[in-house]
């Protein structure tokens, strides 16, 4: 990468984490966590999951941080639900409900709109927007290479 995209793509990232933590700031109380919405995306990626499995996706999270995680999903917000297998009482099953789809789909609604503002506030071309696609693309592979298995979501 030659200094001037290394520079741009240093500044870009800067300013849309400056962004992101205003938009925390001014998020309001019980707003859900980042970990949290990464784990109800797998869980409508994947469908029913363990504690475990869903663990499994982040090698650096326990899976008593990720166990945490999802009961505050189930008791306090209601996106999740939680079921003890019958056949072995230390493995719990977790699905999302009705109510976190819809907060998903809130959630990716969100998102599209401000890289809809940001992208049509550059006003890109066809052809650049062709490009960015295809780096896009190109960066999701190579970043899949290092998630482990089961963060990686399905493709379509």
């Amino acid at each position: 990468m030659g200094p001037e995209l290394e520079k741009a793509v240093h500044e870009l990232a800067l300013r849309m984490r400056m962004i992101r933590a205003i938009q925390e700031d001014a998020a309001p109380a019980g707003a859900l966590t980042e970990r949290e919405a990464l784990i109800l995306h797998l869980l409508n990626e994947r469908g029913q999951m363990t504690v475990t499995q869903i663990a499994e996706a982040w090698p650096n999270v326990s899976e008593s941080t990720v166990s945490m995680t999802i009961t505050k999903l189930w008791r306090k917000h209601g996106f999740v639900s939680k079921t003890i297998s019958p056949e072995n009482q230390r493995i719990t099953h977790v699905e999302l409900t009705d109510k976190g789809k819809t907060e998903l789909e809130n959630i990716f609604k969100q998102r599209s709109m401000r890289i809809k503002a940001l992208f049509d506030s550059i006003n890109m071309t066809d052809e650049e927007k062709q490009v960015m696609i295809s780096v896009c693309q190109r960066g999701v592979k190579v970043l899949d290479q290092f998630l482990s298995p089961a963060a990686v979501p399905k493709s379509e």
